[in-house]
């Protein structure tokens, strides 16, 4: 009898891979320009944000999107060295797990939060993480003939290489996006690679140049995997996992882990 993966138990889904992947932690007394300096190692892989603990318990989560609506809306040089990590934490975010969950309802908490980010307590007395690309992994794990076809279609959301960081980052917050699509190309944008430049060039706006009015043509940009609408479900999970940014493009949509997961939420497996 086929059971919908959306019914099946994180234990199930995973067995002992759960755990495999650690929580990254950092204090909430810590300031955002020390979770700038760790977050470009950290987004978009198997981590995707900072846990903020304090006297070592989880007590929200420090991303790309709490950097940049720092830098944005306070974009003086002493800005990120003056600001606590509890300050700006996102404590509504945080969710925590565990193993007996059905994976419908680690989805619905998502949803929720608008973040595919998950901990949950391991047998270290510590934490491990689930997010969406941990999710790459049911796609590999289990042979789901779903095409990408299946993924709604959306608008590309882009931009030129005249605009500028205050412009790009304004365009990710007004459609809830984390990469925007060079016109005309298969290039992208992403929260990182702008987190990683205002770390190693513009150190953490300590220098006093104005960040926000750098071109977007500074900037090095990575490369979405185009594909076609009959690719399968699982295929586009492997070519995901593969890369360092996992971010594919067809005609019609760009597709990141997220829409993986959305998707994976309603296929019935064996």
């Amino acid at each position: 009898m086929n059971q919908s993966l959306a019914n099946k138990t994180l234990e199930e889904i995973f067995s002992e891979s759960l755990f495999s992947t650690p929580a990254v932690s950092i204090r909430v007394e810590d300031t955002l320009a020390e979770a700038a300096t760790l977050l470009p190692h950290h987004l978009e892989t198997l981590t995707d944000s900072l846990v903020a603990v304090s006297d070592d318990k989880p007590v929200g989560i420090v991303g790309g999107i709490e950097v940049l609506d720092g830098i944005i809306n306070n974009h003086t040089p002493s800005f990120l060295d003056k600001t606590r990590i509890g300050d700006v934490m996102s404590s509504k975010k945080l969710v925590i797990t565990n193993q007996k969950s059905k994976f419908s309802d680690i989805v619905k908490q998502w949803c929720q939060t608008r973040r595919a980010f998950a901990i949950i307590p391991n047998q270290y007395h510590g934490y491990s993480v689930i997010s969406a690309r941990k999710i790459l992994d049911v796609g590999i794990l289990f042979k789901i003939n779903t095409t990408i076809a299946a993924v709604p279609r959306k608008k590309i959301i882009t931009f030129h290489k005249e605009e500028t960081v205050g412009q790009i980052i304004k365009r990710m917050f007004d459609n809830k996006t984390r990469k925007l699509i060079l016109e005309g190309t298969d290039f992208f944008i992403s929260d990182r690679i702008i987190i990683q430049k205002l770390v190693r060039e513009f150190n953490c706006l300590r220098d006093g140049r104005n960040f926000l009015e750098t071109s977007a043509g500074n900037f090095s940009l990575e490369q979405a995997k185009r594909i076609s609408d009959d690719l399968t479900i699982s295929d586009a999970c492997k070519i995901m996992q593969d890369m360092r940014s996992p971010y594919l493009i067809d005609d019609e949509k760009t597709i990141s882990p997220w829409d993986i997961v959305s998707v994976l939420a309603f296929e019935n497996l064996s």
